[in-house]
């Protein structure tokens, strides 16, 4: 049994200009409490899912590209909507396999459960955590253990 929705799946920015399609599941559903993320969502935190490339396809419209870069010196691509501004999805350097999608701009956001949160030493003070979720303090150096936290949970009646 699967907590999984069926894919394929599809998602967009606010204005429907930039629609896409994700034929598989993802790598992963996390959170990301950096002050960078906070500045970049004007929020507490972002919400990151990690899918392999091929298994994404812009079917409508064309992101526009903002080069990053982060204060680690990482020059980080941003695709995001021209016209309504929705960053739409974020490609990892080092990464030419997978790619970043900001899963609140999927059409259904209803199965999404983080297994885990980095940068919680930079987390708002109200912001809690379930027991289940996987904290690290800053950046993971090893990504293994969420991937097998994601599939326990996906995996979980």
């Amino acid at each position: 049994m699967s907590r999984l929705p069926s894919f394929p799946i599809q998602g967009g920015c606010a204005c429907g200009a930039i629609r896409y399609e994700l034929r598989a599941p993802p790598i992963a559903v996390y959170t990301c409490h950096c002050a960078d993320c906070q500045t970049l969502t004007a929020s507490a935190f972002s919400m990151a899912m990690p899918v392999l490339r091929k298994d994404f396809q812009i079917t409508q419209g064309e992101p526009a590209t903002w080069l990053r870069k982060a204060k680690s010196g990482t020059v980080i691509p941003q695709r995001f909507c021209p016209d309504c501004g929705t960053r739409v999805f974020t490609e990892p350097p080092g990464g030419p396999h997978s790619l970043i999608i900001r899963p609140g701009t999927l059409d259904d956001t209803s199965w999404l459960h983080p297994v885990s949160a980095f940068w919680v030493s930079s987390a708002q003070p109200w912001v809690t955590f379930d027991d289940d979720v996987l904290l690290y303090e800053t950046q993971p150096t090893d990504f293994a253990p969420v991937m097998k936290a994601w599939k326990a949970w996906v995996n979980t009646p």
